[in-house]
């Protein structure tokens, strides 16, 4: 269903590293424009027949010497990738759940680098079993601990780190948000739920954090809250509803600012505050709407994607 792009590249020297549809994974040089390496995440991987219902996606993960992708399928949960050479360093077991579109984060625990994975639950509302957030060793993709309260049918944002060992977890379909706190008890760790609240989620991207206040698009199938604001101890701050509306876009927060899009066609710049909700500009910037992929800023240009148009926009301060 809805043909087309559905993840980012991410570059790296001089590869870039994307994803398709299909679960083809290329390395590509931008000094030859070939690739320099290329595999199937689904299909090398067990992955059978019949791909997701909303395909694969993936945002590949660059972690020192490696890029980590989630294959999710019965013979690999995660895997990693030597960066250069294509050649396959380790592999996790299959995780709890069904393919999901979360693509694998970073996070803190103790002071040591966790890799964060979280998979779809099975059936819906109160049935919803199965679902599951993971923690890995990156170098290693060994297990490390595991959360089961989680239970998103369709989870597609992937978790945010919220300092301390602190791990924010978002979704739709009824998910909302769940705050995780893993701590450290000798070689083990401890996974503890210091929150759940409805009234915050995410649909198609992970909420912004800044200055201990996390900013989401939280307009999904169930509920159209619009731009919406939370503390850090799960309070929501503020809401815009409709007003203006905010549907499934992009935000990126850049020296203090929050360049975002409403999910249709315009752009707006937004100072972050608990306080209310402070639009600084707007303007309609696309033809048509679904705009729903990730922003991207690089040398004071902004690009914006839509499902049909590609603009770059000079942003200045």
């Amino acid at each position: 269903m809805f043909a087309g792009s559905r993840t980012m590249p991410t570059v790296d020297g001089e590869l870039v590293y994307t994803v398709g549809p299909m679960g083809d994974l290329h390395a590509i040089s931008t000094n030859t424009r070939k690739p320099a390496w290329r595999t199937n995440i689904w299909k090398d991987f067990g992955g059978g027949a019949e791909l997701p219902r909303w395909a694969i996606v993936q945002n590949p993960l660059i972690y020192g010497d490696l890029l980590i992708v989630a294959p999710q399928t019965p013979e690999a949960g995660v895997v990693a990738f030597d960066k250069l050479t294509g050649v396959l360093k380790w592999k996790s077991p299959a995780l709890s759940g069904i393919p999901g579109y979360v693509t694998p984060s970073i996070v803190k625990v103790a002071g040591e680098d966790h890799l964060v994975m979280i998979t779809a639950a099975v059936g819906r509302g109160r049935t919803a079993r199965d679902g599951r957030v993971t923690g890995l060793d990156p170098r290693s993709g060994r297990v490390l601990w595991t959360y089961t309260g989680w239970q998103c049918i369709i989870p597609v944002p992937q978790a945010v780190d919220a300092d301390e060992g602190r791990v924010l977890i978002t979704g739709a379909y009824g998910a909302g948000t769940a705050m995780l706190k893993v701590d450290k008890k000798g070689d083990a760790y401890v996974v503890s739920e210091l929150f759940k609240n409805p009234d915050f989620g995410a649909h198609t991207q992970p909420p912004v954090l800044h200055d201990g206040h996390f900013y989401s698009h939280y307009t999904i199938n169930e509920r159209s809250d619009g731009l919406v604001a939370m503390g850090m101890d799960g309070q929501v701050k503020w809401k815009t509803d409709q007003q203006p509306p905010f549907v499934r876009g992009g935000s990126i927060l850049a020296d203090g600012l929050l360049l975002m899009t409403d999910g249709n066609t315009k752009l707006y710049l937004v100072e972050p505050s608990p306080a209310g909700f402070t639009p600084l500009a707007s303007a309609t910037i696309l033809e048509s709407g679904d705009n729903w992929a990730p922003l991207a800023l690089a040398d004071g240009t902004l690009l914006v994607r839509g499902q049909k148009e590609l603009k770059a926009l000079q942003v200045a301060r």
